[in-house]
């Protein structure tokens, strides 16, 4: 036989087709018009257990489960395959042993020269494991405690779990296929579209927005506070991204009261307390971080303004230690309460914390200091008749000496 004739017999089209099908580890199987096994090729014969002289001169309709059979299926296949050319469908089919298995199938017609058709190629393929490993990633999606969002490269949704129907009021419907935007604040869709593109630009695990306060949107406009895990996720379909979203509300408010609770704690550790007219007196306890620092700064100078006080006690026999940090901090609040004309007097200073200052070169410049709060208070009233001595100068200067 020539190349011409081999070409034209179909029979060695499908002998070719069989050898292009053993690499692939697909079935091939020729029928005629009606669906009987015309060729069976030993890919076929491994994956059904059906020897070619047993299932040759059979319907195809023998694979096929009970219930397909009684439905039409087998016929209805062919009919497609007839009808666009060619066909891919995917179900259950049924070896000679009765066990079944998952098949992708894919039909074509064979035509004469006259394009009728005399009869079909099909080639099969178990795709039962990869279905079970589709089932158990589906079951692990859908037991997932958080929001499962996973998309294409181009943002689009591919697939979402019931917890993500739940926290964003969509069903899974309206959200395959749609922007992952749409999860989004209209306001926030170019930075996280910036986001999106960076991630996939170099893609690893790793939350997304890193310092940014995320939200998502609801169904019905509603926005909440979200944390978002990226991962990256290789498929049949190409590179996907698999997005774990979870709802930080109540963490955020909790971490709020605690915020609250924990400036009453710190306002309360840091009275401020008027001693005498125009003389307060703020005890410090416990470590002095900036926070704390400017907090203290603050409530100190709205009391010295309201009670228009002249003398502020800093009293920090209470502070554990005093380092350079500690000390920065002490000079800036005397620095600001100075600037409220308010004079500062720090007590309290003990013997290991005038070491501690002197060994760490802190110069504590023209800051008056006493040990205990008493003389604090002695030297504070010195002060306060040192000032009015110098106001009553000034009046007689003014008035020329008349009381």
């Amino acid at each position: 036989m020539d190349g011409a004739s081999a070409r034209s017999d179909p029979g060695s089209r499908v002998r070719e087709l069989e050898a292009v099908a053993m690499l692939a580890g697909d079935g091939l199987i020729r029928l005629d018009a009606s669906g009987t096994v015309v060729d069976w090729g030993s890919g076929a014969e491994a994956l059904t257990g059906y020897a070619a002289e047993e299932i040759r001169g059979r319907s195809v309709s023998v694979l096929y489960t009970e219930e397909d059979r009684a439905a039409g299926r087998d016929r209805q296949d062919l009919d497609a395959a007839t009808a666009g050319g060619r066909v891919e469908v995917e179900g259950w089919r049924v070896r000679k042993d009765g066990g079944r298995f998952r098949a992708n199938v894919v039909a074509a017609p064979i035509l004469d020269d006259d394009g009728a058709v005399t009869g079909f190629a099909t080639l099969t393929r178990d795709v039962t494991e990869r279905r079970s490993d589709e089932s158990m990633f589906r079951a692990l999606l859908e037991s997932a405690p958080d929001a499962m969002v996973i998309a294409g490269p181009d943002g689009r949704i591919t697939l979402v779990n019931r917890q993500a129907e739940r926290l964003f009021g969509f069903p899974r419907d309206e959200l395959v296929g749609q922007p992952i935007e749409i999860l989004v604040p209209q306001r926030l869709h170019q930075r996280h579209v910036r986001h999106r593109d960076g991630f996939l630009a170099a893609p690893a695990v790793r939350p997304m927005g890193v310092g940014l306060d995320l939200l998502g949107v609801r169904r019905d406009g509603t926005e909440f506070p979200v944390e978002i895990s990226l991962s990256p996720l290789e498929t049949d379909q190409g590179p996907q991204v698999c997005a774990a979203i979870r709802d930080v509300t109540e963490r955020r408010e909790q971490e709020a009261r605690l915020r609250q609770q924990r400036d009453e704690i710190m306002e309360l550790s840091t009275p401020v307390i008027q001693v005498w007219d125009k003389v307060i007196a703020l005890p410090i306890i416990g470590t002095l971080d900036s926070g704390r620092a400017m907090r203290l700064t603050e409530s100190l100078l709205e009391n010295i303004a309201e009670l228009r006080a002249e003398v502020v006690i800093l009293d920090i026999s209470g502070v554990p230690t005093v380092d350079t940090l500690v000390a920065q901090h002490l000079l800036k609040t005397v620095q600001a309460a100075n600037l409220m004309g308010a004079v500062s007097i720090v007590s309290g200073v003990r013997p290991e914390t005038a070491q501690a200052i002197v060994h760490l070169g802190i110069d504590l410049g023209r800051l008056r200091s006493r040990n205990t709060l008493r003389d604090a208070l002695q030297l504070a009233l010195r002060i306060l008749r040192e000032r009015a001595g110098e106001a009553d100068e000034i009046a007689r200067n003014v008035t020329g000496g008349r009381a």
